[in-house]
């Protein structure tokens, strides 16, 4: 908290200092000039101390840190060079220079390359954009360790949570591509992607129609650098670093753009091998295996991973206004862990109980997609774009275990047919097959209004069984707790939507828009009848957006939008796998999904952001909770629904512009929430503050030498009856480019002062099935080593760039399996 409290007195401190000049470009007719150069130099000796672009409609402002004598020189294509009287400043918070004119030249350059350095956050209607490539960090990290530097974003990797503005129920996607996997998959598969190849990342709390209607806290949108620059092109990027454990990491990518046909492909390898520390001492009613005890668990894990990610495509042009295309991508690999888990339990008046278990994982998942897309101009400005998706997914998991749990004597607590076995194996596989289909509808009917809709089908099967078994006579016996589960499941969706966009006048831009969703989720006739689904949901989700510009640097927004979070297909699925000696980890087939009702006010100026958002959630999906189940005296670990979940966010971000050798970034984001949980014995209310704060701190050096500074702070917060401490993490990355064409060498540091730890309380809001009282602690590898990563990159081939963006058929999917 007093780091947060120091970076917030800095902002304020550092905002107070400054003052800015500002003024308007234009022609001598009055006419706006954009993007024209606006530099400000000492009078005494013309030392440049702030530059900066003008907007599209002319206007700049510049920052001044001190009181004095200064010029103003303007230059801008096709006009001549300015260089204004002297002027002085005196200290005030904003110098107006009001119009400048400029004279234009006679003669005109036939082509003008103009490059401008993106903002490190931009807000749209839908949210904020983050520019990730603006950052030194992002070079060797994964998407999961650039995610979690995001502004709004939590990631909590022990407990495989990945939320938004404080909400768990996020929709993830990779180019519009949504990632049907379960959280705990999903995370996996992140860790093991690099971001290097990522161009930004779009944070959507209120998404418009042309969405899917899924995720309660919005949707996240990884965006992949796609390049058509002409000829052939690529880059090489080389990662090698330290922390408990090495890391490595290789990526490839290539282009080749002859006119008409557009061919790319990039593969990347990585490996890392990770360190994590768990504890876990409390209280609990272990009726298994005696009552009410105090016990302390811990564990000890260090997966090694190897993971493989590949991608091939075209994109032809027949005619102009015909284009065809064709992606093939490809994630898999594989990762073992020897976890060492230890701990006791304690009675008052029967004997202690050790266990000790060694265990022996692996996993390996696979993930496949396949995607033809056509694109067509129509006559007027009508375009119409149709797409085929096929997704598939497979992971095999495998624990073998050697356990013992005796008492102090040596003697065996339970049998042979229980949790307790002393050779046990957890086993599970899980295959998902999805097929998307879309086609979507855009017209510019008028001058002020167009139009845009379109439909789209998803059909799903997930095939999963897992369970525990226990080696009795040299033959694998199922447990009485894990017995196998042979679960499937059937999802089809069909959906349609309509965006009418309206320009009342100059300065407002209108959008509304709906979706209607029509699902069914059923469970093959075989299941267990204590587990069959048969659910149908019909449901219209309204939007509306509104845009008014105040004027040249400022504007404000208002949006409405209402969205569903369906359970995971893993979060419903009824598989069986081993935590403890007296737990399993489990579905809930009978998980409701959570419909949430947004209203959302944003303000704008210049590159200062603001955000106000009310939400309201029914039935919000929580993630882990101990119930009771089929087996007295065991605890179940598994998904369950709140009630209600009420919350109120603010959202700002503040840039500053030091001079053109330090640019500084800071955005907050937090509130009020307050939600309601009844399935436990006694139900209770929750309110409470919370927030995160992001900041970064750039610099130049000149001779190509660059620097930056960032990190996060996430304040304590509660999620069902868990109470989550807050933590802090700083990071530092040095850059040293060796010239255009050559390459550039990056250092990066994460978690410089090792704040990596995640500690937090289970059962003290109110009281749980079981008595609970816990304190746990999860340490990352940061905790115990820095991460120092040492990255090469290097592009080759032809330069001048066009760029490729576009958005898959399947992009609402992949998130849910």
């Amino acid at each position: 908290m007093k780091y947060f409290l120091f970076c917030s007195f800095f902002i304020l401190l550092t905002s107070a200092a400054l003052g800015q000049v500002a003024g308007k470009v234009t022609d001598v007719a009055g006419k706006p000039v954009p993007f024209a150069a606006v530099a400000l130099m000492r009078a005494a000796d013309s030392v440049i101390v702030s530059s900066a672009s003008a907007t599209d409609s002319g206007t700049f402002r510049l920052a001044v840190t001190d009181p004095g004598s200064y010029r103003l020189r303007i230059t801008a294509m096709g006009f001549q060079a300015h260089l204004s009287d002297v002027f002085k400043f005196s200290g005030e918070q904003v110098l107006n220079m009001k119009r400048i004119a400029l004279l234009q030249t006679a003669n005109h350059l036939h082509e003008v390359v103009i490059r401008a350095a993106k903002p490190a956050v931009a807000q749209t209607a839908e949210g904020l954009t983050v520019n990730v490539q603006n950052s030194l960090m992002t070079a060797g990290s994964s998407i999961l360790d650039v995610l979690q530097r995001s502004p709004g974003v939590i990631v909590d990797e022990h407990n495989h949570t990945l939320s938004l503005n404080g909400k768990a129920g996020v929709l993830v996607m990779i180019d519009g591509r949504q990632q049907r996997l379960s959280m705990e998959q999903l995370m996996s598969m992140l860790s093991g992607m690099s971001a290097d190849n990522i161009d930004k990342i779009e944070l959507m709390n209120t998404p418009p129609a042309k969405y899917d209607a899924e995720g309660n806290a919005g949707v996240i949108n990884i965006v992949t650098k796609k390049n058509k620059k002409d000829g052939t092109n690529g880059s090489l990027r080389l990662t090698g670093g330290y922390g408990v454990y090495e890391k490595a990491s290789a990526g490839l990518n290539i282009n080749h753009n002859a006119g008409k046909v557009n061919l790319y492909g990039a593969y990347y390898y990585g490996h890392s091998h990770d360190y994590g520390y768990l504890s876990a001492v409390g209280s609990q009613n272990a009726a298994i295996v005696g009552g009410q005890s105090d016990f302390g668990y811990t564990g000890i894990s260090k997966p090694v991973g190897n993971y493989h990610s590949g991608e091939i495509g075209a994109d032809i042009r027949p005619d102009t206004a015909t284009t065809l295309g064709v992606n093939i991508s490809y994630w898999g690999g594989n990762t073992t862990n020897m976890p060492h888990n230890y701990g006791y339990f304690l009675f008052d008046a029967s004997p202690a109980l050790y266990y000790n278990s060694l265990f022996e994982d692996s996993s390996r998942p696979t993930n496949a997609e396949a995607d033809v897309y056509i694109d067509k101009n129509l006559p007027g400005k009508q375009k119409i774009h149709a797409e085929m998706d096929e997704i598939y997914y497979h992971v095999q998991t495998l624990a073998n275990s050697q356990n013992s749990f005796t008492d102090s004597e040596g003697n065996p607590a339970g049998g042979t047919d229980s949790l307790f076995s002393p050779i046990q194996r957890d086993f599970g596989s899980t295959r998902i097959n999805v097929l998307v289909g879309k086609a979507d509808y855009s017209n510019q009917l008028t001058a002020k209004t167009s139009l845009e809709g379109g439909a789209k089908f998803t059909y799903s099967r997930t095939d999963a069984n897992s369970g525990i078994e226990n080696m009795v006579n040299g033959v694998w016996v199922p447990d009485v707790v894990g017995q196998a589960n042979n679960f499937i499941t059937y999802e089809a969706i069909n959906a349609a939507y309509v965006s009418l966009h309206l320009q009342p006048d100059a300065a407002g831009n209108l959008t509304i828009g709906g979706r209607y969703e029509y699902s069914h989720n059923y469970t093959d006739p075989s299941a267990d009848s204590n587990y069959r689904v048969d659910r149908k949901l019909k449901r219209f989700f309204p939007s509306l957006f509104f845009t008014r510009k105040i004027n040249d640097h400022a504007s404000w927004n208002l949006s409405y939008t209402e969205r569903i979070t369906r359970p995971s297909y893993d979060n419903l699925a009824s598989y069986i796998s081993y935590n403890s000696p007296v737990s399993v980890f489990t579905g809930n087939p009978l998980l409701k999904p959570t419909v949430t009702r947004n209203l959302k006010f944003g303000f704008s100026e210049y590159d200062f952001l603001f955000s106000l958002l009310f939400s309201r959630d029914e039935a919000p999906i929580l993630g882990v909770q101990g119930t009771p189940g089929p087996v007295s005296g065991v605890v179940y670990l598994r998904p369950e629904n709140a009630d209600w979940e009420n919350a109120i966010t603010l959202q700002t971000t503040l840039p500053f512009k030091i001079g053109s050798w330090w640019e500084m970034s800071y955005t907050f984001t937090g509130g009020w929430r307050r939600y309601r949980v009844s399935f436990t014995p006694r139900p209770f209310e929750k309110g409470f503050m919370a927030g995160s704060f992001n900041f970064s701190e750039q610099f130049k050096f000149g001779h190509g030498i660059s620097a930056e500074l960032s990190g996060y702070y996430n304040s304590a917060s509660y999620n069902s009856n868990w109470h989550a401490y807050s933590n802090t993490v700083m990071n530092l990355g040095l850059k040293k480019e060796f010239g255009e064409g050559k390459g550039s060498l990056k250092l990066t540091v994460d978690d410089l002062f090792r704040g990596g730890s995640y500690t937090s309380d289970m059962g003290y809001l109110t009281t749980d099935a079981f008595n609970s009282k816990v304190h746990v602690i999860f340490n990352g590898e940061s905790k115990y080593g820095t991460i120092i990563k040492l990255t090469f990159s290097r592009p080759f081939g032809s330069k001048g760039a066009k760029t490729r963006e576009r958005e898959s058929a399947s992009g609402a999917e992949r998130s849910r399996l």
